[in-house]
């Protein structure tokens, strides 16, 4: 009986061990079932998500495509209306030209004979300038001749009107200088040659002009350079030189007044100081303008 029991004791056992042995590998099936689910929801979860961004760039890229549409449709209407626009431009420059060609065409076979006409008047015309070609140069020849006669009757007026303007104008002539030496009673006093002896100089001139020559007071310069070229007795006052317009000193001055008629004008000079040997330049100025110049050597 004992053993009977204690067999049935270890039946019971080994099935119980049997059944805790099943229910632990259905525990442990099922585990590891729930951790391949969750893997497997996890995968479709990232999937899903995926998915979804990539639904949405599609959405987006779709309404960028429809834009993109719309605008080309919109171009190609316009580039529709310019194709019909340039084409009913061609068909009006075509309908023009062809009338053109048309009115060109009839013109051409109306003007035929004036064209004919039109040559034998250039023949026409061609020989009548040759002759205005012959007639032109002999006119060139004349002129040419006028041309240097002006150029001579020009410079004649030019003489005439210099010699006129000279003719205008007052001269000096008859210059006379004297020297004179008054230190010795009996010695020859007068033109004296030798510097040292000269005390006084007596310088005489007539002025006069030409019928042509205004009458009126005039003023008459007299200007005595030494051998070095420099003004002897200077005056303050000054007068112009109508050539240069330089501003100059004068040694000696005297007014007149001319009425057509020559006017002799004297001019002294006191010599206080020795003179020095060489050339002596005396110029004439009348109302500014230079008119003669004399030289006085003294050895």
């Amino acid at each position: 009986m004992n053993t009977e029991r204690e067999q049935r004791n270890d039946n019971q056992m080994n099935t119980l061990k049997t059944v805790l042995i099943v229910v632990v590998v259905v525990l442990v099936l099922s585990i590891i079932g729930n951790i391949i689910y969750m893997n497997r929801s996890s995968r479709l979860s990232d999937e899903k998500v995926a998915l979804t961004e990539l639904k949405e760039s599609l959405e987006v890229e779709n309404e960028v495509l429809e834009e993109a549409n719309a605008v080309k449709d919109g171009i190609i209407e316009e580039k529709d209306a310019l194709i019909e626009e340039i084409e009913h431009a061609h068909d009006s420059i075509v309908s023009a030209r062809n009338a053109r060609i048309a009115t060109l065409s009839r013109r051409v076979s109306a003007t035929a004979e004036e064209l004919e006409e039109q040559r034998e008047l250039n023949h026409q015309l061609a020989a009548a300038n040759e002759g205005l070609e012959g007639e032109k140069e002999a006119l060139r020849d004349q002129l040419a001749q006028l041309q240097d006669e002006m150029e001579t009757l020009a410079e004649a007026h030019q003489r005439l009107q210099g010699r006129a303007e000279e003719a205008e104008t007052m001269n000096i002539y008859s210059i006379n200088v004297l020297t004179m030496w008054d230190r010795w009673l009996f010695s020859d006093r007068y033109n004296v040659s030798r510097a040292n002896r000269v005390d006084h100089t007596f310088i005489s001139f007539e002025t006069g002009g030409t019928i042509f020559t205004e009458a009126g007071p005039k003023v008459i310069y007299m200007r005595m350079l030494n051998p070095a070229g420099n003004l002897m007795y200077a005056s303050a006052e000054e007068f112009t030189a109508t050539e240069t317009g330089e501003e100059m000193s004068f040694t000696k001055m005297q007014e007149i007044n001319y009425d057509h008629h020559p006017v002799e004008v004297q001019f002294t000079l006191v010599h206080e100081d020795r003179l020095s040997t060489g050339t002596y330049t005396i110029e004439f100025y009348v109302d500014g303008e230079l008119k003669r110049t004399k030289e006085m050597a003294l050895e």
